[in-house]
């Protein structure tokens, strides 16, 4: 059973009192490094809301009962470059009136980015591009700031000597960066440590339980997937790892439900156009439905569940288009996974019980 109002309540204790012990707080909620914000293992991604075919007072309901449920982080961005970038700001514009109407501001975590680096690289063009995102998100400072996409020949010393302007001023609390390769941010982390600054505190990278059986041939090269290497990084400089598209695009999702259901689901188009469509992939659904079923969840949400048992501190960006979906998120924290669960399926092969 759901235990919505425990979460709710959960939520409020640890909002206005963080004396709750480490191992309690770590199951729910993550301490931004080099903050003092404590954000709920799921993040919402809006990129696509406007898109899930839900009229705007549901979507005001489902983003509202989202805090409600003790949710904090909201993820949007204005970074995609050509066409794609309307329709990514126009869902930004949403969450801005949203936020407007709803009187939250201080309750949520906002996220924005920039792919500067991608198009015009100078200061005055992230500048604007962080304007931008205040001015459609009517607020006046984000939480987070990610710089999305790298030019490997630009020196980090004067991307984060940007950052570092925009956080005097205010505009931005804290920055990081998504889809990035780890040397880079190694270079990156390596120079605010020796200048004393606080340097990234996030890292956003595609990384869900089936991104190590994927097609790459039907993704796209911007994306940057998390490996060894990048977990290395993780963990020597504490950044908090922000995976997205943590629900593999609801393949596993689509996959359920095609079984419960059959003919639901168009499999023809899943497998021509699916990057997850692969015998891998299929294999490793068969052990997220051994693993589901012993705890009563789809192999969707035990998906999910690999994330949050992990040896680094985890907020997975999920997407979901309504209420029942947004509960078995929730549900999917509170389920009591061990490493044995994913020992089979782990790549990382940690030897020791994930909390």
């Amino acid at each position: 059973m759901f235990k919505y109002g425990f979460i709710r309540i959960f939520y409020g204790i640890i909002r206005d009192n963080f004396s709750l012990g480490d191992s309690l707080m770590k199951k729910y909620v993550t301490l931004v490094p080099g903050s003092s914000h404590h954000i709920y293992k799921i993040g919402l991604g809006t990129y696509d809301i406007l898109k899930s075919g839900l009229s705007d007072e549901k979507l005001r309901e489902l983003l509202t009962d989202f805090l409600d449920m003790g949710g904090n982080v909201i993820d949007t961005s204005i970074s995609e470059l050509g066409l794609r970038r309307d329709e990514v700001e126009e869902s930004q514009k949403f969450i801005g009136r949203w936020i407007s109407s709803c009187n939250r501001r201080e309750s949520i975590y906002l996220i924005s980015k920039s792919s500067f680096l991608l198009s015009n690289n100078t200061f005055d063009s992230l500048l604007n591009d962080l304007n931008i995102s205040l001015k459609n998100l009517n607020t006046d400072y984000l939480d987070l700031f990610l710089i999305d996409g790298d030019d490997e020949k630009t020196d980090v010393s004067l991307i984060l000597g940007y950052l570092e302007d925009i956080k005097k001023d205010g505009k931005i609390l804290n920055y990081g960066c998504s889809n990035w390769k780890p040397y880079r941010i190694r270079q990156a982390m390596e120079y605010a440590k020796k200048h004393n600054i606080g340097g990234f505190v996030v890292n956003q990278m595609l990384w869900n339980a089936g991104v190590f059986g994927m097609d790459e041939s039907k993704i796209e090269d911007k994306y940057v997937k998390m490996d060894s290497e990048m977990m290395d990084i993780h963990n020597e400089f504490n950044i908090l790892a922000m995976p997205y598209s943590a629900l593999a695009n609801g393949f596993f999702a689509k996959l359920y439900l095609n079984e419960m259901e059959p003919q639901t689901v168009d499999m023809e188009e899943l497998k021509l156009t699916s990057p997850y469509y692969t015998e891998k992939n299929l294999d490793l659904y068969e052990e997220l439905k051994i693993i589901g079923e012993k705890y009563i969840a789809s192999p969707s949400w035990a998906a999910l569940g690999y994330l949050f048992n992990q040896n680094i501190e985890t907020c997975s960006i999920i997407s979901v288009n309504n209420l029942n979906q947004l509960k078995e998120a929730f549900e999917a924290v509170d389920i009591k996974y061990t490493f044995e669960d994913f020992k089979s399926i782990d790549m990382f092969n940690i030897d020791e019980i994930l909390v």
